[in-house]
């Protein structure tokens, strides 16, 4: 091998093209080096070797530098000079191009990030959660802790579980984020659904919080958590050990101890805490301004403690005028709805209970503002199958208060009289009272439906069907889909609403063909959220059933559908 840089060629250039010596030296770099290894080696044969490897390793190399001997050789470089200034203004050209590209790109990122907050503002999740994905990895974007936050929660309405579970990460352990560690307690507290090992995982990173900054803003927040969580997890003691390290408790905390003393069986704890709270929120807070749930919860919790039934009724009507008054200031009444409903069945199963006919008149009366409201709770539902059950108490089976149904008269009287002809074994009355009821009040039937399946659930696992001690063969089960089957026939335009409760009634015994008989006749009929909903029961009865496959095609139609809807709203 000879020495690269010692041609007759490599000389010339050296001594009339020095630039062109200097580039050419860079590409016989790797031959330089087989030369010096050769001049090494060359006592051994292995030296005539690794001459050879070099040579064959360095062919391809040998023909680019061919190339760019037979294109230099080729040039006018003479000419270079007179080109010159084109050259340096296509450089300039280009840069300016690039600036602007770049600028572009950083406005179409802006246009990004604009459109993923009207899309999160319009609490369109799916449009946010797409957007918000091209932002999180740019650099602009990617450490914004904001933005990294509003993805996470767009990503949770989509149902996103790998980007959800991936931000949680960088937001909670990297990043430390309080907020985000705010809203996954709060989204697993008020879902209700936490498996045993997310609750301990929650209590850890809340204890953690309270430790490190108990002087923080956001201190009480957490207390408050962890409180909530451990009641959750059935370690009330621990909660109020926790909430008694603190003399001045604000009324979210007072309010979860009395709860944990009643959890425990500390009765007469839990009804002095909730007097005392009362009475400083009657002081503190007399329009119920600011703290009006927790004035509510606890005139309903001290109520469900006492044992008086005529202060247990008197705390439940001041809970009742507190919660009337602040819906009539309110924009939103939802929330208070739900509130009053729920309140005016605990009168109503506490005021039957008693013996005095009048105030179980009044009793019917609450039931019949319940119907008329707007949305009718489940919970009055479950309360309508548990007044003719052998085991409530209401004793309406015995004919003690069907007189008074009688004379209270309107819907819910209608409701009760004919649940006690249906479980008397008398369609026809049952059916008779229900269209009167439905005359009086259409959402009537509403509730007959609701206690349906409120029925169907209750005869469910190792619970007893009391059908059995009543001498009926057919079982709660049965009985539910037959009393959907007459709402049908008294108001057929709940035809489609009794069958989606039949396919729930079916579900909990897990018949997945006889959904898949009630919601494929019915798909082609409807739209809107109906067509959603079918849609739905068949994505969990092909499931149920193993067949993936178009399981998946119909959850892809579904999804469809869904996006169509909202592009139409």
């Amino acid at each position: 091998m000879n020495h690269p840089y010692q041609s007759a060629r490599m000389k010339t250039w050296r001594r009339h093209k020095r630039w062109l010596y200097v580039l050419v030296s860079l590409f016989l770099l790797p031959k330089w080096l087989g030369f010096k290894l050769c001049c090494f080696l060359e006592q051994y044969t292995i030296g005539v070797r690794i001459e050879e490897f070099c040579y064959k390793l360095a062919k391809p190399l040998r023909v680019f530098v061919g190339f760019l001997k037979i294109w230099a050789g080729s040039r006018s470089w003479e000419k270079l000079w007179i080109a010159s200034p084109v050259l340096i203004l296509a450089l300039i050209g280009f840069t300016v191009l690039f600036i602007n590209a770049n600028r572009n790109r950083g406005s179409a990122f802006d246009g990004y990030y604009k459109g993923a907050l009207k899309a999160f503002n319009d609490q369109d999740f799916k449009k946010a959660d797409f957007l918000f994905a091209k932002l999180i990895y740019h650099p602009s974007y990617q450490n914004n802790d904001l933005v990294l936050y509003r993805a996470l929660i767009a990503a949770n309405a989509n149902r996103n579980v790998t980007r959800v579970r991936a931000l949680r990460e960088k937001l909670i352990e990297e990043r430390a984020y309080e907020p985000a560690k705010r809203w996954v307690v709060e989204n697993s507290l008020q879902t209700g659904k936490m498996e045993a090992e997310e609750a301990e995982e929650l209590a850890i990173m809340a204890r953690k919080m309270v430790e490190e900054a108990p002087g923080a803003s956001y201190a009480g927040y957490w207390r408050n958590a962890l409180a909530r969580i451990l009641l959750f997890q059935e370690k009330a003691a621990e909660a109020i050990a926790l909430l008694k390290q603190d003399d001045d408790l604000d009324p979210e905390d007072w309010l979860i101890l009395c709860q944990a003393y009643s959890s425990v069986g500390q009765a007469e704890d839990a009804k002095q805490e909730y007097r005392k709270m009362i009475a400083y929120l009657e002081v503190e807070d007399p329009e119920d301004a600011q703290f009006i749930r927790e004035k509510v919860e606890s005139l309903a919790g001290l109520a469900g403690l006492v044992k008086d039934a005529e202060e247990s009724r008197q705390l439940l009507e001041k809970a009742l005028v507190a919660v009337e008054r602040k819906r009539q200031l309110s924009t939103d009444r939802r929330v208070y709805d739900a509130w009053l409903s729920e309140i005016r069945v605990r009168l109503f199963q506490q005021m039957l209970r008693t013996s005095d006919p009048a105030l179980r008149a009044q009793a019917f009366a609450h039931f019949e503002k319940i119907i008329a409201s707007e949305a009718p709770s489940y919970r009055t539902g479950e309360m309508l199958n548990g007044v003719v059950m052998l085991s409530s108490g209401y004793c309406l089976l015995s004919g003690q208060i069907v007189d008074v149904a009688v004379q209270a008269g309107g819907s819910g009287a209608q409701l009760a009289l004919a649940m006690d002809a249906w479980v008397g074994g008398d369609a026809e009355g049952t059916r008779f009272h229900m269209g009167l009821a439905h005359a009086i009040q259409p959402a009537s039937l509403k509730v007959i439906r609701y206690a349906a399946t409120s029925s169907a659930k209750a005869g469910l696992g190792s619970k007893l069907d009391f059908n059995i001690f009543q001498g009926d063969n057919r079982s709660s089960y049965q009985k539910s889909l037959d009393l959907l089957e007459l709402v049908a026939q008294v108001d057929a335009k709940q035809s489609i609403d009794v069958a989606f409760d039949r396919c729930y009634v079916y579900s909990l015994r897990e018949n997945a063909r006889a959904i898949l008989e009630i919601a494929e006749p019915i798909v082609n009929q409807l739209e809107g959220k109906q067509l959603l909903q079918a849609y739905d029961w068949l994505v969990k009865a092909y499931t149920q059933l193993g067949n993936k496959k178009r399981a998946e095609e119909i959850y892809r139609t579904l999804m469809e559908e869904a996006r169509k809807q909202r592009e139409r709203q």
